[in-house]
């Protein structure tokens, strides 16, 4: 077993809400003196809301994946751990984490941003072969079995032949924006694919449930321009490994032969949240209070567990809280997070006033909303939604920019990262 390193932060996970923490801590003089280590498994990540388009790219992944680590190493007071957690338990103060390499972190703060996986039902059968887009390694599996599919079907392939069939299971934003994008192949793709035949298949009534109804109906008309055979009222049954199983809600069955079927229906816990002796949701979420720290009890006297992001549910007032479950939430929680942190280091320990008082996370429910749908866009606030042709992905891809501005922006990974023990990426 490794000796403990210490630090004043320690931060599980560095995607959205992870890399934000540091970010807002380094923005004033208390907050640039705390050491901190970062610990993730992957050293860079690519920007998840325009992951449907670094998929099919049409956006160069190489070019919308932020290198964390070389970004965190440039900090003198700050060191990036490219590792897997397998143990975590609460010290006091603090919490501890162990790493597959052996190596051990101890932190007087810890921010849990594990985020969540994008993942079908266990119960599913056949499950397993769903293809899923949203972390690194599948991200990576999946752009590859896109790559081979499109461009090996365009060999020997007859002028004008359909292409292989590619199945979308779920009509929220994802989906949507995932199959608006395969099908936007038929106008413009990389060299030597050709254009798959594209199916969305979603349980409900409409589509964008979350969002308003003239959203749905707008979605729905830009989709079936497009060529998509939009599957409404329809559920997945089984998954083959060249078709899916179909049941319609009128108890019609049919197996629909496809070459790919991708995921897009919603995520689950991280199976490691499960494994964390903290509070959680009964569907396996971790629970936080409004101060976002992972005891909901208030009275509780160690206030140093912190977690934010898609890993977390609040907890208050009437119950739980509604999430919007996107980046620019994390990015408002880890700033609440970040700021907390800095008001229970203002005190010493042991100080006879007790932790300072922290600020509560505050609920937004009317952000708005916006859906690229391939060749066409959405910008959707509550009852309103307007089609913003192009313009609305330009506008999401310069949001992209300035969010890689604020770190360095996106550069190929070197070895500039520092690590503790051995490496690891499983």
């Amino acid at each position: 077993m490794t000796d403990i390193d210490r630090c004043d932060v320690l931060i599980l996970g560095a995607s959205f809400a992870g890399i934000e923490v540091l970010h807002q801590l380094r923005r004033s003089r208390a907050g640039r003196e705390l050491s901190v280590v970062v610990v993730d498994r992957q050293a860079e990540h690519g920007y998840i809301p325009l992951c449907q388009e670094r998929l099919v790219e049409r956006l160069p992944p190489e070019r919308s994946a932020l290198a964390t680590a070389d970004c965190v190493a440039l900090d003198p007071h700050a060191r990036y751990v490219v590792g897997e957690v397998v143990t975590f338990a609460a010290t006091d103060p603090g919490g501890i984490v162990e790493l597959a390499s052996g190596a051990r972190v101890l932190g007087r703060y810890v921010v849990i941003a594990l985020g969540s996986v994008l993942a079908p039902p266990p119960a599913l059968p056949g499950g397993e072969r769903l293809l899923g887009y949203k972390l690194g390694p599948e991200f990576a599996a999946s752009r590859a079995r896109l790559a081979a599919l499109l461009g090996g079907a365009a060999e020997g392939a007859a002028p004008g032949a359909p292409g292989p069939r590619v199945v979308v299971i779920g009509g929220g934003v994802s989906g949507v924006e995932l199959a608006g994008e395969l099908a936007h192949l038929a106008q413009v793709r990389p060299a030597g694919w050709v254009a798959p035949q594209v199916t969305l298949v979603d349980g409900g009534d409409r589509l964008l449930r979350g969002l308003c109804g003239r959203a749905a109906r707008q979605a729905l008309r830009a989709l079936q321009r497009q060529g998509v055979d939009v599957r409404l009222g329809t559920r997945v049954v089984q998954v083959d490994a060249d078709a899916v199983e179909l049941r319609a809600a009128s108890g019609v069955a049919e197996r629909l032969p496809c070459a790919a079927a991708f995921w897009a229906g919603g995520v689950r816990p991280a199976p490691l949240l499960a494994r964390m002796a903290l509070p959680h949701t009964s569907a396996g979420w971790l629970a936080v209070g409004p101060t976002l720290q992972c005891f909901v009890d208030v009275s509780v006297a160690r206030p140093e567990l912190f977690a934010c992001g898609d890993a977390v549910r609040i907890l208050g007032g009437t119950g739980e809280w509604p999430t919007m479950q996107r980046a620019i939430e994390c990015l408002w929680q880890a700033k609440v997070v970040a700021r907390n942190i800095l008001r229970l280091a203002s005190r010493p320990s042991g100080d006879p006033r007790g932790p300072a008082p922290l600020r509560p996370h505050r609920l937004r429910e009317d952000f708005a909303y916006g859906v690229s749908i391939g060749a066409r866009s959405l910008i959707a606030y509550g009852p309103v939604s307007v089609d913003l042709g192009v313009l609305g992905v330009w506008f999401r891809r310069f949001l992209m920019r300035q969010y890689f501005a604020r770190y360095g922006g996106p550069r190929p990974p070197t070895s500039a990262a520092r690590a503790i023990g051995p490496a690891s990426t499983s």
